[in-house]
């Protein structure tokens, strides 16, 4: 993604941030509007963020809704997925009780999005991979291919790998599913 002046295009995405609590949601989130890793303590409901980039010519602001994991706060989310235009089904590759219920985020987020929606699946804390890590690539890309997920991406809010990528990752198929490109 390049960084231009003459920029053609303005778009608008929503996109919402689901799977349970205390997986490092709101911390990637930080990472990528910081640029540091920023420890973040529960969220409450919902946050919204946003977020602008470039994807060649063209330029994208992200409205990124950032919802609570605790159970108690689920019945906000299908208000809030209405409309959304893409999806991070993230998990924590430590906890594999996170990684069990992305079926349930999976079908709230479904069931209240269109067709249209792109969904990335996202496996985040990679740096604790070598000593804690309980779902294995393998398993995730079952999962990603059982429910015809067409991204599969690790990440670390705390080393920064691929954060960035991840959000441009989730621009590019937002605009190709639209034949913006």
């Amino acid at each position: 993604m390049s960084q231009q002046t003459n920029q053609k295009y303005q778009y608008l995405f929503k996109i919402v941030v689901v799977g349970d609590g205390g997986i490092g949601k709101s911390t990637m989130i930080q990472r990528l509007i910081t640029g540091h890793f920023v420890p973040m303590k529960i969220t409450i409901g919902t946050d919204l963020a946003s977020y602008d980039m470039n994807y060649e010519d063209i330029s994208v602001k992200l409205q990124i809704w950032d919802f609570a994991g605790e159970r108690r706060f689920r019945f906000f989310l299908p208000n809030y997925a209405r409309g959304a235009q893409g999806c991070l089904l993230c998990y924590d590759i430590t906890r594999y009780t996170s990684f069990q219920n992305l079926q349930d985020w999976y079908n709230i987020v479904k069931e209240n999005t269109n067709t249209e929606t792109v969904f990335i699946l996202v496996g985040g804390k990679t740096d604790l991979a070598s000593y804690r890590r309980t779902v294995e690539r393998a398993d995730a890309e079952k999962f990603q291919k059982e429910l015809n997920i067409p991204y599969f991406i690790e990440t670390s809010s705390k080393t920064g790998e691929n954060n960035k990528n991840v959000f441009e990752m989730l621009t590019e198929a937002m605009l190709k599913k639209r034949d913006l490109i």
